[in-house]
């Protein structure tokens, strides 16, 4: 069978830093599958942060059945990405500015302030964390050959 050209660990490290969007695959009560974008930060334990409102089907999906699927690439040719199988789990606190500022500011500080941009993600509605635990993955490099 043939195999994508494998990411590095360097070029995964590099492609998580980036401004890509998360698309996050949960079941819902049905079973059918919904996919949501939602801006992401990487942590030290290797786990992924995102940040979304508390009563957005994404949470709603999650806290009925927390197995999930997440997908990160690049958005240019050639393409790299990863696509992860895991869990996630619903936190708090809520309306935490530090951490909307930690998975949002990335992606809006050349337009707003990005704590000003927490607080008025916060006046929409309440905001809490979503924590994805990767299980396995496979990532792959379309830049190699």
């Amino acid at each position: 069978m043939p195999q994508m050209p494998p990411l590095s660990d360097e070029a995964l490290k590099d492609l998580l830093s980036k401004p890509h969007w998360a698309k996050i695959a949960t079941s819902s009560p049905k079973g059918s599958i919904r996919i949501s974008p939602v801006a992401f930060a990487a942590q030290p334990d290797g786990s992924i942060l995102m940040n979304t409102f508390e009563d957005s089907i994404l949470v709603r999906n999650l806290r009925r059945n927390p197995k999930c699927s997440l997908l990160i690439d690049s958005d240019g040719f050639p393409p790299t990405g990863v696509h992860y199988w895991g869990t996630a789990t619903v936190e708090g606190p809520e309306n935490d500015v530090s951490s909307i500022v930690k998975t949002t500011g990335r992606y809006v500080e050349k337009v707003i302030d990005p704590s000003e941009y927490a607080q008025q993600l916060i006046g929409y509605g309440k905001r809490i964390n979503v924590r994805f635990r990767p299980e396995r993955n496979t990532a792959w490099d379309f830049r190699q050959g």
